[in-house]
Protein backbone atom coordinates (compact mmCIF):
# COMPACT_ATOMS: atom_id res chain seq x y z
CA UNK A 1 0.00 0.00 0.00
CA UNK A 2 2.87 2.42 0.78
CA UNK A 3 4.46 1.78 -2.60
CA UNK A 4 1.14 2.42 -4.31
CA UNK A 5 0.69 5.72 -2.45
CA UNK A 6 4.26 6.73 -3.28
CA UNK A 7 3.65 5.94 -6.95
CA UNK A 8 0.54 8.13 -6.95
CA UNK A 9 2.48 10.93 -5.22
CA UNK A 10 5.25 10.54 -7.81
CA UNK A 11 2.79 10.98 -10.68
CA UNK A 12 1.31 14.06 -9.02
CA UNK A 13 4.72 15.66 -8.41
CA UNK A 14 5.81 14.91 -11.98
CA UNK A 15 2.72 16.68 -13.30
CA UNK A 16 3.46 19.71 -11.08
CA UNK A 17 7.06 19.80 -12.35
CA UNK A 18 5.86 19.78 -15.93
CA UNK A 19 3.50 22.68 -15.17
CA UNK A 20 6.27 24.66 -13.44
CA UNK A 21 8.62 24.13 -16.40
CA UNK A 22 5.95 25.49 -18.74
CA UNK A 23 5.47 28.57 -16.47
CA UNK A 24 9.25 29.19 -16.39
CA UNK A 25 9.43 29.02 -20.20
CA UNK A 26 6.57 31.54 -20.49
CA UNK A 27 8.26 33.94 -18.02
CA UNK A 28 11.61 33.71 -19.84
CA UNK A 29 9.92 34.43 -23.16
CA UNK A 30 8.17 37.49 -21.67
CA UNK A 31 11.46 38.79 -20.18
CA UNK A 32 13.20 38.37 -23.55
CA UNK A 33 10.45 40.33 -25.36
CA UNK A 34 10.60 43.14 -22.77
CA UNK A 35 14.39 43.43 -23.03
CA UNK A 36 14.05 43.67 -26.81
CA UNK A 37 11.44 46.47 -26.50
CA UNK A 38 13.55 48.43 -24.00
CA UNK A 39 16.71 48.14 -26.13
CA UNK A 40 14.78 49.41 -29.14
CA UNK A 41 13.65 52.48 -27.12
CA UNK A 42 17.05 53.35 -25.51
CA UNK A 43 19.91 55.19 -27.32
CA UNK A 44 23.47 53.96 -27.39
CA UNK A 45 26.25 56.23 -25.98
CA UNK A 46 27.73 56.80 -29.49
CA UNK A 47 24.37 57.97 -30.77
CA UNK A 48 24.00 60.34 -27.78
CA UNK A 49 27.51 61.87 -28.27
CA UNK A 50 26.99 62.37 -32.02
CA UNK A 51 23.65 64.01 -31.30
CA UNK A 52 25.18 66.42 -28.74
CA UNK A 53 28.14 67.19 -31.06
CA UNK A 54 25.82 68.07 -33.91
CA UNK A 55 23.69 70.28 -31.75
CA UNK A 56 26.60 72.32 -30.13
CA UNK A 57 27.59 75.74 -31.53
CA UNK A 58 24.62 76.18 -33.83
CA UNK A 59 22.17 79.04 -33.71
CA UNK A 60 19.57 78.91 -36.39
CA UNK A 61 16.06 80.21 -36.84
CA UNK A 62 13.41 77.58 -36.07
CA UNK A 63 9.87 78.05 -37.40
CA UNK A 64 6.84 77.81 -35.11
CA UNK A 65 5.62 74.66 -36.82
CA UNK A 66 8.95 73.01 -36.11
CA UNK A 67 8.76 74.14 -32.49
CA UNK A 68 5.31 72.57 -32.20
CA UNK A 69 6.56 69.36 -33.75
CA UNK A 70 9.52 69.36 -31.36
CA UNK A 71 7.19 69.87 -28.40
CA UNK A 72 5.00 67.00 -29.56
CA UNK A 73 8.09 64.84 -30.02
CA UNK A 74 9.24 65.85 -26.53
CA UNK A 75 5.86 64.79 -25.13
CA UNK A 76 6.07 61.50 -26.96
CA UNK A 77 9.61 61.05 -25.63
CA UNK A 78 8.38 61.74 -22.10
CA UNK A 79 5.66 59.12 -22.55
CA UNK A 80 8.23 56.69 -23.90
CA UNK A 81 10.42 57.31 -20.85
CA UNK A 82 7.48 56.59 -18.57
CA UNK A 83 6.70 53.46 -20.56
CA UNK A 84 10.36 52.43 -20.24
CA UNK A 85 10.21 52.89 -16.46
CA UNK A 86 7.00 50.86 -16.28
CA UNK A 87 8.57 48.12 -18.38
CA UNK A 88 11.62 48.12 -16.13
CA UNK A 89 9.37 47.68 -13.08
CA UNK A 90 7.52 44.87 -14.82
CA UNK A 91 10.87 43.36 -15.75
CA UNK A 92 11.94 43.37 -12.10
CA UNK A 93 8.63 41.78 -11.08
CA UNK A 94 8.96 39.15 -13.78
CA UNK A 95 12.53 38.42 -12.73
CA UNK A 96 11.36 37.94 -9.14
CA UNK A 97 8.57 35.65 -10.34
CA UNK A 98 11.09 33.77 -12.49
CA UNK A 99 13.40 33.32 -9.52
CA UNK A 100 10.51 32.08 -7.37
CA UNK A 101 9.44 29.68 -10.12
CA UNK A 102 13.04 28.47 -10.46
CA UNK A 103 13.22 27.81 -6.71
CA UNK A 104 9.89 25.98 -6.78
CA UNK A 105 11.09 23.97 -9.77
CA UNK A 106 14.27 22.95 -7.98
CA UNK A 107 12.32 22.01 -4.86
CA UNK A 108 9.85 20.00 -6.93
CA UNK A 109 12.70 18.24 -8.72
CA UNK A 110 14.33 17.41 -5.39
CA UNK A 111 11.05 16.00 -4.06
CA UNK A 112 10.62 14.14 -7.34
CA UNK A 113 14.06 12.58 -7.01
CA UNK A 114 13.42 11.66 -3.36
CA UNK A 115 10.14 9.95 -4.29
CA UNK A 116 11.91 8.12 -7.12
CA UNK A 117 14.56 6.91 -4.71
CA UNK A 118 11.90 5.77 -2.24
CA UNK A 119 9.97 3.90 -4.93
CA UNK A 120 13.11 2.42 -6.46
CA UNK A 121 12.97 4.09 -9.86
CA UNK A 122 16.01 5.25 -11.78
CA UNK A 123 14.34 8.14 -13.58
CA UNK A 124 14.34 6.60 -17.06
CA UNK A 125 11.00 4.82 -16.65
CA UNK A 126 8.00 5.87 -18.70
CA UNK A 127 4.57 6.82 -17.39
CA UNK A 128 3.13 3.54 -18.69
CA UNK A 129 5.76 1.61 -16.72
CA UNK A 130 4.85 3.51 -13.54
CA UNK A 131 1.14 2.82 -14.09
CA UNK A 132 1.89 -0.87 -14.67
CA UNK A 133 3.84 -0.92 -11.43
CA UNK A 134 0.92 0.70 -9.63
CA UNK A 135 -1.48 -1.90 -11.07
CA UNK A 136 0.88 -4.70 -10.03
CA UNK A 137 1.02 -3.35 -6.47
CA UNK A 138 -2.79 -3.10 -6.36
CA UNK A 139 -3.09 -6.70 -7.65
CA UNK A 140 -0.61 -7.85 -5.03
CA UNK A 141 -2.59 -6.15 -2.25
CA UNK A 142 -5.82 -7.69 -3.55
CA UNK A 143 -4.23 -11.16 -3.56
CA UNK A 144 -3.01 -10.59 0.00
CA UNK A 145 -6.55 -9.70 1.11
CA UNK A 146 -7.96 -12.78 -0.68
CA UNK A 147 -5.38 -15.01 1.02
CA UNK A 148 -6.25 -13.49 4.41
CA UNK A 149 -9.97 -14.10 3.80
CA UNK A 150 -9.26 -17.70 2.72
CA UNK A 151 -7.22 -18.30 5.88
CA UNK A 152 -10.03 -16.89 8.00
CA UNK A 153 -12.56 -19.16 6.25
CA UNK A 154 -10.22 -22.11 6.82
CA UNK A 155 -10.03 -21.33 10.55
CA UNK A 156 -13.84 -21.10 10.71
CA UNK A 157 -14.23 -24.48 8.96
CA UNK A 158 -11.68 -26.04 11.32
CA UNK A 159 -13.60 -24.73 14.34
CA UNK A 160 -16.85 -26.16 12.92
CA UNK A 161 -15.23 -29.56 12.29
CA UNK A 162 -13.84 -29.59 15.83
CA UNK A 163 -17.31 -28.91 17.24
CA UNK A 164 -18.83 -31.67 15.10
CA UNK A 165 -16.12 -34.15 16.16
CA UNK A 166 -16.72 -33.28 19.81
CA UNK A 167 -20.47 -33.82 19.37
CA UNK A 168 -19.90 -37.19 17.65
CA UNK A 169 -17.51 -38.31 20.40
CA UNK A 170 -20.09 -37.32 22.99
CA UNK A 171 -22.77 -39.35 21.20
CA UNK A 172 -20.42 -42.34 20.98
CA UNK A 173 -19.67 -42.18 24.71
CA UNK A 174 -23.39 -41.97 25.49
CA UNK A 175 -24.09 -44.96 23.25
CA UNK A 176 -21.25 -46.91 24.82
CA UNK A 177 -22.48 -46.21 28.36
CA UNK A 178 -26.15 -46.96 27.56
CA UNK A 179 -27.41 -50.30 28.93
CA UNK A 180 -31.18 -50.13 28.86
CA UNK A 181 -32.04 -49.55 25.18
CA UNK A 182 -35.73 -50.30 25.57
CA UNK A 183 -36.16 -47.56 28.15
CA UNK A 184 -34.27 -45.14 25.90
CA UNK A 185 -36.50 -46.13 23.01
CA UNK A 186 -39.62 -45.59 25.10
CA UNK A 187 -38.32 -42.21 26.22
CA UNK A 188 -37.55 -41.31 22.61
CA UNK A 189 -41.07 -42.31 21.56
CA UNK A 190 -42.60 -40.20 24.33
CA UNK A 191 -40.41 -37.26 23.30
CA UNK A 192 -41.47 -37.81 19.70
CA UNK A 193 -45.15 -37.77 20.67
CA UNK A 194 -44.60 -34.60 22.71
CA UNK A 195 -42.80 -32.94 19.80
CA UNK A 196 -45.58 -33.99 17.43
CA UNK A 197 -48.20 -32.54 19.78
CA UNK A 198 -46.17 -29.33 20.04
CA UNK A 199 -45.86 -29.25 16.25
CA UNK A 200 -49.61 -29.69 15.89
CA UNK A 201 -50.28 -26.82 18.30
CA UNK A 202 -47.82 -24.61 16.38
CA UNK A 203 -49.56 -25.46 13.11
CA UNK A 204 -52.94 -24.66 14.67
CA UNK A 205 -51.58 -21.28 15.80
CA UNK A 206 -50.23 -20.63 12.29
CA UNK A 207 -53.61 -21.46 10.74
CA UNK A 208 -55.38 -19.21 13.28
CA UNK A 209 -53.02 -16.31 12.51
CA UNK A 210 -53.54 -16.83 8.78
CA UNK A 211 -57.33 -16.73 9.26
CA UNK A 212 -56.99 -13.57 11.37
CA UNK A 213 -54.81 -11.97 8.70
CA UNK A 214 -57.29 -12.86 5.94
CA UNK A 215 -60.17 -11.48 8.02
CA UNK A 216 -58.34 -8.20 8.63
CA UNK A 217 -57.52 -7.89 4.94
CA UNK A 218 -61.17 -8.48 4.07
CA UNK A 219 -62.25 -5.80 6.57
CA UNK A 220 -59.78 -3.33 5.11
CA UNK A 221 -61.01 -4.09 1.60
CA UNK A 222 -64.65 -3.60 2.67
CA UNK A 223 -63.94 -0.15 4.07
CA UNK A 224 -64.85 2.12 1.18
CA UNK A 225 -62.91 5.39 1.00
CA UNK A 226 -64.49 8.76 0.37
CA UNK A 227 -65.46 9.16 -3.27
CA UNK A 228 -63.49 12.34 -3.92
CA UNK A 229 -64.16 12.16 -7.66
CA UNK A 230 -67.92 12.44 -7.06
CA UNK A 231 -67.37 15.46 -4.81
CA UNK A 232 -65.19 17.14 -7.40
CA UNK A 233 -67.69 16.39 -10.17
CA UNK A 234 -70.60 17.84 -8.15
CA UNK A 235 -68.58 20.98 -7.37
CA UNK A 236 -67.67 21.35 -11.05
CA UNK A 237 -71.35 20.93 -12.02
CA UNK A 238 -72.43 23.62 -9.56
CA UNK A 239 -69.73 25.92 -10.88
CA UNK A 240 -70.79 25.38 -14.51
CA UNK A 241 -74.45 26.05 -13.59
CA UNK A 242 -73.49 29.26 -11.81
CA UNK A 243 -71.41 30.36 -14.81
CA UNK A 244 -74.36 29.64 -17.12
CA UNK A 245 -76.67 31.74 -14.92
CA UNK A 246 -74.11 34.51 -14.81
CA UNK A 247 -73.83 34.51 -18.60
CA UNK A 248 -77.64 34.71 -18.92
CA UNK A 249 -77.78 37.62 -16.49
CA UNK A 250 -75.00 39.39 -18.37
CA UNK A 251 -76.92 38.92 -21.62
CA UNK A 252 -80.04 40.36 -19.97
CA UNK A 253 -78.07 43.34 -18.65
CA UNK A 254 -76.58 43.87 -22.11
CA UNK A 255 -80.06 43.83 -23.68
CA UNK A 256 -81.29 46.31 -21.06
CA UNK A 257 -78.35 48.59 -21.79
CA UNK A 258 -79.14 48.48 -25.51
CA UNK A 259 -82.80 49.26 -24.83
CA UNK A 260 -81.83 52.16 -22.52
CA UNK A 261 -79.52 53.54 -25.21
CA UNK A 262 -82.32 53.22 -27.79
CA UNK A 263 -84.77 55.02 -25.49
CA UNK A 264 -82.19 57.74 -24.80
CA UNK A 265 -81.77 58.28 -28.55
CA UNK A 266 -85.55 58.50 -28.96
CA UNK A 267 -85.73 61.03 -26.09
CA UNK A 268 -83.00 63.13 -27.69
CA UNK A 269 -84.86 63.14 -30.99
CA UNK A 270 -88.11 64.12 -29.24
CA UNK A 271 -86.33 66.91 -27.35
CA UNK A 272 -84.94 68.31 -30.60
CA UNK A 273 -88.43 68.07 -32.14
CA UNK A 274 -89.96 69.90 -29.16
CA UNK A 275 -87.36 72.65 -29.45
CA UNK A 276 -88.07 73.01 -33.15
CA UNK A 277 -91.82 73.17 -32.49
CA UNK A 278 -91.30 75.74 -29.71
CA UNK A 279 -89.17 77.88 -32.00
CA UNK A 280 -91.64 77.63 -34.90
CA UNK A 281 -94.86 78.14 -32.93
CA UNK A 282 -95.01 81.19 -30.69
CA UNK A 283 -98.83 81.81 -30.41
CA UNK A 284 -101.45 80.56 -27.98
CA UNK A 285 -103.00 78.27 -30.60
CA UNK A 286 -100.01 75.98 -30.31
CA UNK A 287 -100.40 75.32 -26.57
CA UNK A 288 -102.27 72.04 -27.14
CA UNK A 289 -99.49 70.68 -29.36
CA UNK A 290 -96.87 71.77 -26.86
CA UNK A 291 -98.82 70.09 -24.06
CA UNK A 292 -99.03 66.86 -26.05
CA UNK A 293 -95.26 66.96 -26.59
CA UNK A 294 -94.69 67.63 -22.87
CA UNK A 295 -96.83 64.61 -21.99
CA UNK A 296 -94.80 62.53 -24.38
CA UNK A 297 -91.60 63.79 -22.78
CA UNK A 298 -92.91 62.96 -19.31
CA UNK A 299 -93.80 59.45 -20.46
CA UNK A 300 -90.35 58.97 -21.94
CA UNK A 301 -88.76 60.27 -18.72
CA UNK A 302 -90.71 57.73 -16.68
CA UNK A 303 -89.58 54.97 -19.03
CA UNK A 304 -85.99 56.12 -18.65
CA UNK A 305 -86.30 56.01 -14.85
CA UNK A 306 -87.79 52.50 -14.99
CA UNK A 307 -85.05 51.31 -17.34
CA UNK A 308 -82.41 52.84 -15.05
CA UNK A 309 -83.89 50.95 -12.12
CA UNK A 310 -83.83 47.77 -14.17
CA UNK A 311 -80.19 48.46 -14.97
CA UNK A 312 -79.36 48.93 -11.28
CA UNK A 313 -81.24 45.71 -10.41
CA UNK A 314 -79.34 43.82 -13.10
CA UNK A 315 -76.01 45.19 -11.82
CA UNK A 316 -76.87 44.15 -8.25
CA UNK A 317 -77.89 40.69 -9.44
CA UNK A 318 -74.65 40.47 -11.42
CA UNK A 319 -72.64 41.30 -8.27
CA UNK A 320 -74.57 38.63 -6.35
CA UNK A 321 -73.74 36.10 -9.04
CA UNK A 322 -70.08 37.15 -8.89
CA UNK A 323 -70.06 36.58 -5.14
CA UNK A 324 -71.75 33.19 -5.66
CA UNK A 325 -69.06 32.26 -8.19
CA UNK A 326 -66.31 33.31 -5.76
CA UNK A 327 -68.00 31.21 -3.07
CA UNK A 328 -68.13 28.26 -5.46
CA UNK A 329 -64.45 28.74 -6.27
CA UNK A 330 -63.62 28.71 -2.56
CA UNK A 331 -65.72 25.56 -2.13
CA UNK A 332 -63.97 23.92 -5.08
CA UNK A 333 -60.57 24.79 -3.60
CA UNK A 334 -61.69 23.37 -0.25
CA UNK A 335 -62.91 20.20 -1.95
CA UNK A 336 -59.58 19.89 -3.77
CA UNK A 337 -57.72 20.23 -0.48
CA UNK A 338 -60.10 17.71 1.12
CA UNK A 339 -59.55 15.23 -1.70
CA UNK A 340 -55.78 15.69 -1.42
CA UNK A 341 -55.95 15.07 2.34
CA UNK A 342 -58.19 12.04 1.80
CA UNK A 343 -55.79 10.62 -0.77
CA UNK A 344 -52.86 11.22 1.57
CA UNK A 345 -54.73 9.51 4.41
CA UNK A 346 -55.67 6.57 2.17
CA UNK A 347 -52.04 6.21 1.08
CA UNK A 348 -50.95 6.26 4.72
CA UNK A 349 -53.56 3.62 5.62
CA UNK A 350 -52.52 1.45 2.67
CA UNK A 351 -48.86 1.83 3.65
CA UNK A 352 -49.60 0.86 7.26
CA UNK A 353 -51.72 -2.07 6.08
CA UNK A 354 -48.94 -3.28 3.77
CA UNK A 355 -46.41 -2.86 6.57
CA UNK A 356 -48.61 -4.82 8.99
CA UNK A 357 -49.33 -7.51 6.39
CA UNK A 358 -45.63 -7.83 5.53
CA UNK A 359 -44.74 -8.07 9.21
CA UNK A 360 -47.39 -10.76 9.76
CA UNK A 361 -46.23 -12.62 6.66
CA UNK A 362 -42.59 -12.46 7.73
CA UNK A 363 -43.54 -13.66 11.21
CA UNK A 364 -45.49 -16.56 9.74
CA UNK A 365 -42.59 -17.44 7.45
CA UNK A 366 -40.15 -17.37 10.37
CA UNK A 367 -42.46 -19.56 12.45
CA UNK A 368 -42.89 -21.97 9.55
CA UNK A 369 -39.12 -22.14 9.08
CA UNK A 370 -38.62 -22.73 12.80
CA UNK A 371 -41.32 -25.40 12.78
CA UNK A 372 -39.81 -27.13 9.76
CA UNK A 373 -36.39 -27.01 11.43
CA UNK A 374 -37.83 -28.57 14.60
CA UNK A 375 -39.58 -31.25 12.53
CA UNK A 376 -36.32 -32.08 10.76
CA UNK A 377 -34.49 -32.21 14.10
CA UNK A 378 -37.14 -34.55 15.52
CA UNK A 379 -36.97 -36.75 12.42
CA UNK A 380 -33.17 -36.89 12.69
CA UNK A 381 -33.42 -37.81 16.39
CA UNK A 382 -35.98 -40.51 15.63
CA UNK A 383 -33.82 -41.87 12.83
CA UNK A 384 -30.78 -41.87 15.10
CA UNK A 385 -32.72 -43.70 17.83
CA UNK A 386 -34.00 -46.20 15.29
CA UNK A 387 -30.47 -46.86 14.04
CA UNK A 388 -29.21 -47.23 17.62
CA UNK A 389 -32.00 -49.68 18.43
CA UNK A 390 -31.29 -51.69 15.26
CA UNK A 391 -27.55 -51.75 16.05
CA UNK A 392 -28.18 -52.84 19.63
CA UNK A 393 -30.57 -55.56 18.42
CA UNK A 394 -27.88 -56.86 16.09
CA UNK A 395 -25.35 -56.82 18.94
CA UNK A 396 -27.71 -58.82 21.13
CA UNK A 397 -28.37 -61.28 18.34
CA UNK A 398 -24.65 -61.81 17.92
Amino acid sequence: MEREELAKEFLKVEEECRQLRADVAILERARRYQSMDISSLALTPDQARSLSRNVKGRSIFIPMETVGEVNSKAGELHLLVKERQRLLRERSHLEEALNDATLQTTKAEEEHNEIKNLIGLTGHETLAYVKDMENAIATKNMLKSDIANALQDRETIQETLKKQNAFLNKMLTELATTDNIENDRANALTQLSEKQAELKSIRDEIYAMKRLLRRKEALLEKEKPVDEMALVKSAETERSVALYKLEKERDAVRINEHSVAHRAAQIARLERRIEMIGDAVGGEESMDDERVDADLVEQVRKEIISLTRLHFDGSAQLELLDSDIADLDRRAAGLCRTTANVRKEMKRIEKEHKKYANAQRKELEMEQMATEHEIKEIEREVEALRQVSVRNGRVRAV
